[in-house]
């Protein structure tokens, strides 16, 4: 997810290269070492609240579903965070997630899985990720939606024919032609000034039923912007929120305001969406899912590195482990979402 909210929070101390757009080339992939950490491996080490045990962390892509206890318990998203690599979607349905998310970035060539959009930052094309998606699918996995996080909707004009293949209807049509088939259902994310242009506008103007709109901030910022911008039937009115660093200003979810689980709370306590989302969740972070699950009521939390891509490794595994023992705990309000539930 992005950072760019939490400028009011702190002034980050390392500085991103800037690239300007206008002398952008084909991104390279992913430049890093997957054999080392990318942070510490303790488990807790950068939670700020006392480790607490829920006992033996069981789960898995084989484990049976945790049964619901009540007729009305609801489904529950398990959602991969920053999938840039077709192998990391393959790791993350074989861990047990049952949504991806996906950053978009729009380059000279067209849409690839990019959450910097420097020139080491790419992963696979968005084509490819639909792909891969498409097949995991026909493999009988179960991925019950993907939420592309758009991070330069409005670089390419989608009425310039020069500009069209990376434009925000490109991405559109590209994620329908591979995903529609098989029944995977998109979630199409905005935040900040993007809200206001151009491409969020024709995403809501031409809006399916399978589809939904997210918005990220805080729960009256994100109330004003459907009210100013547009908004789709509360069913596919989608809220999110989070920081990559979730201890960090995480709250204890009953304050006024600003702390990240009292504005989720808000948000699920308005019932102005269809759902509510929560980020990044990572190992480690027990007392943070608890209450995300249990005090805030976030219909789904995003999981696994806080900065960088998804694949296979103790952290990402531990990460829906959590949140699968987390349900377990809370069967008789929730339960991991199935490829028929319909999240909007």
């Amino acid at each position: 997810m992005h950072i760019t909210k939490y400028l009011g929070k702190f002034l980050m101390v390392a500085l991103v290269p800037i690239l300007s757009i206008h002398v952008q080339a084909r991104p390279n992939i992913i430049n890093q070492d997957l054999t080392q950490p990318q942070y510490p491996l303790d488990p807790g080490a950068n939670n700020l609240t006392p480790p607490q045990s829920l006992g033996p962390l069981d789960g898995g892509p084989n484990d049976p579903v945790p049964r619901q206890s009540f007729a009305d318990a609801k489904p529950f998203y398990a959602i991969a965070h920053r999938v840039l690599m077709s192998y990391g979607a393959r790791s993350a349905v074989s861990h047990g997630a049952n949504a991806l998310e996906i950053d978009m970035y729009a380059w000279k060539k067209g849409w690839w899985a990019d959450h910097d959009g420097s020139p080491s930052s790419s992963g696979d094309t968005a084509e490819k990720m639909f792909q891969t998606i498409a097949e995991l699918r026909g493999e009988g996995m179960t991925i019950n939606f993907v939420w592309l996080d758009i991070k330069n909707p409005d670089w390419c004009d989608p009425e310039d024919n020069t500009w069209k293949h990376c434009s925000i209807d490109a991405l559109r049509d590209l994620a329908r032609k591979y995903l529609e088939p098989v029944g995977v259902r998109i979630l199409y994310g905005f935040y900040g000034a993007t809200v206001s242009g151009k491409a969020y506008k024709r995403i809501l103007s031409g809006l399916k039923d399978s589809e939904g709109l997210n918005i990220n901030g805080k729960a009256a910022d994100v109330a004003k912007a459907f009210q100013d911008y547009g908004s789709p039937n509360k069913a596919r009115r989608i809220m999110s929120y989070g920081y990559f660093n979730l201890p960090f200003q995480f709250g204890d979810c009953h304050e006024e305001s600003f702390y990240t689980c009292t504005e989720l709370r808000q948000g699920t306590e308005s019932r102005n969406y269809g759902q509510v989302y929560g980020w990044t969740l990572a190992t480690g972070q027990i007392w943070q899912a608890e209450k995300l699950i249990g005090t805030a009521g976030v219909d789904g939390i995003i999981y696994g590195f806080k900065q960088t891509h998804y694949y296979d490794h103790e952290h990402t595994r531990n990460g829906i482990k959590l949140i699968r023992a987390l349900l377990e705990k809370h069967s008789g309000e929730r339960y991991l979402a199935r490829q028929e539930d319909q999240p909007w």
